[in-house]
C-alpha cells in the first residue's frame, strides 16, 4: 500500500524565524520606499508563501506597522542603556538622554517612518497611541527611571520626582528631534549647535531638579 505523505509540523523555532523574516523585508521596504509601497502581497511574495500565510503572524498591515516601531523603539533602548553604563552614577542619566537623541539623529529616516507618517487610509495617530503601550517604550521609561533614581535618593517624594524629570525628558528630546529632523533638516553644522543646547539645558534641568 503507498504510503501517504504528510505535511511536517513547523518547529516553533522556525515560526519565529519566519515572523521575523516578514518583519525584516517590511521594515526594508518601509524605509527605503514608504509606508504605501508595503503590501501584504509584496511581503509574503518577497517571503516566498502566499498572502494568507501573513495571517498566522499578523491581524493587517498595520499590526505589522506598530511591531516594527517597536522593534526599532528596543533598539535604540538598548544603545541607550549601553552608553549610559560607560559613565558614573550621577553621569548616567544625561549620558542616556544623549545617547537617545544620537541614535535618532544618526536614524532619521527611522525616526522619520515612525513619527512622520501620513495616510489617509491609517490612523497613524492612534497606532502611535499604541505604540506607547508596548514593550520598547516601556523598556525605555524603565530604564530611564532606574538611573535616575539614585539621584533622588533621601527625597520623600523621589517617586513624584522621577516621573515628572521623565516626562519633561521625553517632551524635551522629541521636540528638538522633530525640529531638527521633520520640521527644518537641519544640516550637520546646525545640528550641532542645537543639539549642544538641548544637553546643556538637559544638564542644568538635572541639576535643578536634584538640588531643590
Amino acid at each position: 500500500m503507498a504510503r501517504v505523505a504528510t505535511r511536517r509540523r513547523i518547529t516553533p523555532e522556525e515560526r519565529d524565524q519566519f515572523r521575523q523574516e516578514l518583519i525584516d523585508i517590511a521594515r526594508r521596504i518601509f524605509l527605503e520606499e514608504g509606508y504605501a509601497a508595503v503590501t501584504i502581497r509584496r511581503v509574503t511574495s518577497e517571503a516566498g508563501v502566499t498572502a494568507m500565510a501573513f495571517y498566522w503572524y499578523f491581524e493587517c498591515k498595520d499590526a505589522l506597522l506598530t511591531v516594527i516601531w517597536d522593534e526599532l523603539i528596543r533598539e535604540s533602548a538598548e544603545v541607550c542603556m549601553q552608553a549610559a553604563r560607560t559613565e558614573p552614577t550621577n553621569q548616567q542619566a544625561l549620558r542616556y538622554f544623549t545617547a537617545f537623541i544620537d541614535f535618532w539623529l544618526g536614524q532619521r529616516a527611522h525616526f522619520r517612518f515612525i513619527f512622520l507618517n501620513d495616510s489617509h487610509t491609517t490612523d497613524f495617530v492612534q497606532l502611535r497611541r499604541e505604540l506607547f503601550t508596548m514593550g520598547g517604550v516601556k523598556q525605555h521609561f524603565d530604564q530611564y527611571d532606574s538611573l535616575l533614581a539614585p539621584l533622588f535618593t533621601g527625597h520623600a517624594d523621589a517617586a513624584e520626582r522621577i516621573e515628572q524629570l521623565r516626562t519633561l525628558s521625553m517632551y524635551r528630546a522629541f521636540g528638538f528631534l522633530y525640529c531638527v529632523v521633520c520640521i527644518y533638516d537641519h544640516g550637520p553644522e546646525d545640528t550641532a549647535t542645537q543639539r549642544s543646547l538641548i544637553l546643556d539645558e538637559m544638564q542644568r534641568c538635572l541639576n535643578h531638579w536634584c538640588t531643590h
